[in-house]
C-alpha cells in the first residue's frame, strides 16, 4: 500500500505516539488497545490508547493519540504495525479487527483495535483477555 507524504508523516506521528504512551509499562499486563471514535465522516475524531494499568490493574485510557484524528482506519492499523503490534484477525471479517465497543441496547460510534504483544514463543491478544467493556 502507497501513502502520500502527509499520510506517511502522520502514521510515522501515530507511531512513535504509541510507543511513547506504552513506554515503560510490561507490555504483556498492558494488553493495549486503541479506541476511536468516528465523526461525522468516516474519519475518527478522537484516538486514544487504552490498557491496563495501576496498583489494581483495571481497563483506564493511558493518553490521547492526537496523530491518529482523521487519519483512515487502514493507516492506524499501519501505524500499530510500524509500533511492533500485530493485529487480530477476525473470524468473520465483518469489522476486520475493530470492534465496536459500548452497551449492547445503546447505539455507539466507538470502536476499539486490540494490539496483540509478541511474546517469546506466545502472542496475547487483548480482546481474549477477558477485559469488561
Amino acid at each position: 500500500m502507497r501513502f502520500s507524504r502527509r499520510a506517511a508523516r502522520q502514521i510515522g506521528d501515530l507511531n512513535e505516539q504509541i510507543r511513547l504512551g506504552l513506554g515503560g509499562l510490561p507490555l504483556s499486563e498492558t494488553l493495549p488497545r486503541i479506541r476511536v471514535h468516528q465523526g461525522p465522516g468516516s474519519r475518527p475524531d478522537t484516538c486514544e490508547l487504552w490498557g491496563m494499568a495501576g496498583r489494581t490493574p483495571t481497563l483506564r485510557r493511558l493518553c490521547a493519540l492526537p496523530a491518529g484524528v482523521g487519519l483512515r482506519i487502514e493507516h492506524i492499523e499501519k501505524a500499530a504495525e510500524n509500533a511492533g503490534f500485530s493485529l487480530p484477525v477476525s473470524d468473520d471479517d465483518a469489522g476486520g479487527p475493530w470492534v465496536r465497543i459500548g452497551p449492547p441496547d445503546v447505539p455507539t460510534d466507538w470502536f476499539e483495535l486490540a494490539l496483540m504483544v509478541a511474546l517469546p514463543g506466545i502472542r496475547v491478544p487483548a480482546q481474549d483477555a477477558g477485559m469488561n467493556r
